[in-house]
């Protein structure tokens, strides 16, 4: 199905400079450029959402997070410093977007394609919220409605929201849909490509070394590849464990 023409897509890119396992992960240097650019260059090829807005905070050390997005010619928003669910309604209401793709910055290997094919799918579901399984962890995206982001603003009950994910898929309200991925030359969901430690950040650097040529993006299809002929890559960071997330806190708000 394509994407209806009347509905705004856009990539929000949730991002900020305040980590603290690897100091200023986001803008780490690959190969001459920000991980950060390397991501919005991967993006760009996705070819349903209108727009890329980086979705940072109001705290002054995320100018320059600012002034990456004013360099490449993509939008930003700031707002709220901890509440993403927050500084996602509120950057959806300000563009006026109706579909958001939410990516974080630390996952420079979301898949353009896989955001394709999860927009349309959140479509044809009629979905609130929109997931994909399958995928190496960190590699894909998020779907959701402005609408349905509003209503979980509405109904939590803490700032706190790094984490957003269990308030559309533990609270029975959301039309929750998942895509799953069965291509074996991407499905390989144990592969951690996420950057949250110095091992994840050497990793993807490896890949770039392997992989990376000037003015070229290259494909997941070819990260997985060399990551399977490689077993030594994957451990580089196989040890690394994602930190459980805060569980979600409710108001009075929630069933109503």
């Amino acid at each position: 199905m394509v994407y209806e023409k009347n509905m705004s897509a856009s990539i929000l890119i949730t991002a900020r400079l305040k980590s603290t396992r690897l100091k200023e992960k986001v803008l780490k240097d690959i190969y001459g450029r920000p991980m950060l650019w390397h991501m919005i260059n991967r993006l760009r090829l996705a070819k349903i959402p209108e727009k890329i807005i980086i979705c940072t905070s109001t705290d002054k050390q995320d100018d320059r997070l600012c002034e990456l997005a004013k360099n490449e010619g993509i939008d930003f928003f700031r707002g709220h410093p901890d509440d993403v669910l927050l500084r996602m309604r509120d950057a959806a209401a300000h563009f006026n977007v109706d579909t958001i793709v939410s990516c974080t910055a630390d996952n420079p290997f979301v898949d353009p394609i896989y955001i394709d094919k999860v927009l349309s799918y959140h479509l044809e579901k009629n979905s609130d919220f929109s997931a994909i399984n399958g995928l190496p962890f960190g590699v894909f995206s998020y779907v959701l409605n402005q609408n349905a982001v509003e209503r979980a603003c509405k109904i939590k009950n803490q700032i706190n929201t790094e984490v957003w994910g269990g308030y559309f898929t533990q609270t029975g309200i959301f039309n929750c849909n998942t895509l799953n991925v069965s291509d074996p030359s991407v499905r390989w969901p144990e592969l951690r490509l996420t950057v949250d430690t110095q091992e994840d950040f050497d990793l993807i650097n490896k890949i770039f070394y392997f992989l990376y040529k000037k003015g070229e993006v290259f494909t997941l299809k070819e990260v997985v590849a060399l990551c399977r002929d490689n077993p030594g890559l994957v451990d580089i960071n196989s040890h690394i464990k994602q930190a459980e997330p805060i569980p979600i806190k409710l108001n009075d708000n929630y069933g109503r």
